[in-house]
């Protein structure tokens, strides 16, 4: 949540994308909360559930507010 758009974040890691997704969610303590809060989002499950998405991208940043979860999900071009 840097300002960037997803688009920019994910080209600028070196992932050359057809498509992409990005889900993000702050201040969940695990992985399962996170997880559970995602699949009854209707949104955030489309994207986990996108069978156009063919690879995923996970990470977490423990800063103020958070932790901060991230998926990425993309199809090369």
């Amino acid at each position: 949540p840097d300002g960037e758009d997803p688009g920019e974040r994910i080209t600028a890691a070196g992932y050359r994308w057809s498509t992409y997704g990005e889900n993000i969610a702050r201040g969940q303590q695990t992985p399962e909360s996170v997880m559970d809060s995602w699949m009854n989002s209707p949104g955030h499950r489309a994207n986990i559930l996108n069978c156009s998405f063919k690879n995923i991208g996970v990470g977490v940043h423990k800063g103020s507010g958070g932790p901060w979860w991230t998926q990425d999900f993309g199809a090369k071009m």
